[in-house]
């Protein structure tokens, strides 16, 4: 059995389908949400109580031209006042012709960098700089939300899911993996809870298996009340990235296609089909088996460019 979550501020379930012979269920929340929703929607929230708390009136933070969490820091800027500077890597022309993410980011009235990714950090520091020196109070978010509030973020969230003991546990959790934070708060979460058995598999968006577990291990230490968790333990798999970070194939959008018109249930290319397109496979060859929990992190914008 999958069971399919939707990443939403609630997690009630409806829905049953069935794909390729396998039971999933959907919850009722699409990722359309407030700002658009998504798990960078969930971690902005949390990072949005620090900066209020501390007086920020500024942020500067980085991804992709298409990034979700771009599109949720920015339209959290607008929410809320704040000056907002995106250090962006990849076409700076595309950025102006696409729609998605990047149409949002657009509107929300951000100021924008577009670098190489080596050099994002050095820009990142120096609007840092620029703020400070203009009379502002800048934050800075790591790319992907990968600060501590974005992993509590799904610590408490996975709290809230499987606390209330309404919900069928599963033997595996599935989802699209990019910082790791969203890996490390669900682990964190379980470890809580004593959900010790229930294995959190990441299914890579862009990082080798090495750099994503190291970067999974590098958000757990944000809580250190499970900080003995050992590499090994950390489940990341890197064979069903098409290419890297954004790329596609002919392949993974058959597959995407034979999923939506057999259940409806949308999937992108970017995140969700990956993870997605991953588990399948690793049910097949029963390196997964049990019951299994599909966590939809959001990318459906990711389609609309």
């Amino acid at each position: 059995m999958i069971i399919v979550l939707k990443c939403s501020r609630r997690s009630e379930l409806i829905n049953r389908i069935e794909y390729n012979n396998f039971d999933l269920w959907i919850n009722n929340y699409d990722n359309i949400l407030p700002f658009a929703g998504g798990n960078k929607v969930r971690k902005m929230f949390q990072i949005e109580e620090r900066i209020t708390k501390e007086g920020k009136n500024a942020i500067v933070t980085t991804g992709g031209i298409q990034s979700n969490h771009c599109r949720a820091a920015s339209l959290f800027a607008a929410k809320n006042g704040w000056k907002c500077i995106l250090i962006l890597h990849g076409s700076k022309k595309k950025f102006y012709e696409e729609s998605g993410n990047a149409l949002l980011m657009r509107l929300s009235g951000s100021e924008f960098r577009f670098v190489k990714p080596e050099k994002i950090g050095a820009e990142m520091d120096s609007a840092m700089n620029r703020l400070s020196d203009d009379g502002y109070k800048p934050f800075y978010i790591y790319g992907g939300g990968h600060t501590r509030e974005g992993v509590e973020a799904f610590a408490d969230f996975t709290e809230e899911l499987f606390g209330s003991k309404s919900l069928q546990l599963p033997d595996h959790i599935v989802l699209p993996s990019g910082t790791g934070s969203t890996q490390a708060g669900i682990i964190t979460g379980l470890k809580r809870l004593g959900l010790n058995h229930i294995q959190v598999h990441g299914v890579s968006v862009a990082r080798s298996s090495n750099k994503g577990k190291q970067s999974v291990m590098e958000s757990l230490e944000f809580l250190p009340e499970i900080s003995s968790i050992d590499y090994d333990e950390i489940k990341f798999h890197d064979n069903f990235l098409f290419g890297g970070y954004g790329k596609k194939s002919d392949e993974l959008i058959s597959f995407i296609t034979s999923v939506t018109r057999s259940t409806g249930f949308i999937l992108d290319p970017v995140y969700s089909g990956k993870a997605f397109y991953g588990m399948i496979k690793l049910m097949k060859s029963g390196e997964i088996d049990g019951k299994v929990m599909y966590w939809n992190t959001g990318g459906l914008l990711n389609l609309l460019t």
